[in-house]
């Protein structure tokens, strides 16, 4: 193992796919920081990977608080002095309505600021110590539910989504998938490689049991596009490995 590991950032670290992509970096031997809102589930989690022999740290951070974004990077600067890798994985979801003739204002506003504008200034706070690394990578965590190709075409092909009208989230995911775009845009002269990725349904509380793909298979495409060598793809949207629709 090596002496001086990448360092990597997991936001909503505390369980379900945020969890299993700091496990699965961390096996890749990257010293792993569980971003976490609770204090005692952030900290059971990392004393979980470090159980397994990874190298795990609890790290305070509440996406949608400012001051507590500037303190993470803060934090991250004078423990490390730079950051690897960016996984932006925290997300609000929730079962209220969203159809787009009903969905509430405050409801709509909540989705837009954690999933999209919270995920901005988190990213924002961190480049200065990405650009410290030789390789710096960021992988937004979206959904083929931001797509407009694929929210468009499920009415034919695929009868689950057919009647899904999720504003909210769908809204929220298109916008992430922009900034995605346009962030490694300006970043294209740069070693800083931007991806967003598509995890599938996946058995968490939110895609609930019977989703097709296990949390391990969910948190490959992500594992995958933080680890791109020098020739990989920047500005991409991907499911695991394979390009998909924006």
């Amino acid at each position: 193992m090596e002496s001086s590991p990448k360092i990597a950032l997991i936001t909503g670290a505390n369980r379900g796919l945020g969890l299993e992509i700091a496990r699965q970096l961390g096996q890749r031997h990257y010293l792993v920081l569980l971003g976490a809102r609770h204090e005692a589930a952030g900290r059971a989690a990392a004393a979980l990977l470090v159980s397994e022999g990874l190298r795990a740290h609890y790290l305070p951070l509440d996406i949608t608080l400012p001051d507590s974004v500037a303190q993470a990077a803060a934090t991250v600067e004078r423990d490390y002095g730079r950051l690897d890798v960016l996984v932006n994985n925290a997300v609000y979801f929730t079962r209220e309505n969203q159809n787009p003739s009903q969905i509430a204002p405050d409801l709509l506003h909540h989705y837009l600021n954690t999933n999209f504008v919270a995920q901005v200034a988190v990213t924002q706070a961190c480049l200065p110590l990405l650009h410290r690394s030789a390789a710096g990578r960021i992988v937004n965590m979206s959904s083929s539910i931001g797509s407009f190709a694929t929210m468009g075409e499920t009415l034919h092909t695929t009868p689950r989504l057919a009647a899904a009208t999720p504003l909210g989230y769908s809204a929220s995911k298109a916008a992430l998938n922009m900034f995605t775009t346009l962030l490694a845009k300006e970043l294209r002269l740069t070693s800083i490689k931007v991806n967003s990725a598509d995890p599938g349904r996946t058995q968490t509380d939110m895609g609930g049991p019977d989703a097709p793909n296990t949390v391990e298979y969910g948190a490959k495409v992500a594992v995958w596009l933080a680890c791109l060598d020098e020739d990989g793809p920047t500005g991409g949207f991907f499911a695991y490995q394979k390009a998909n629709n924006w």
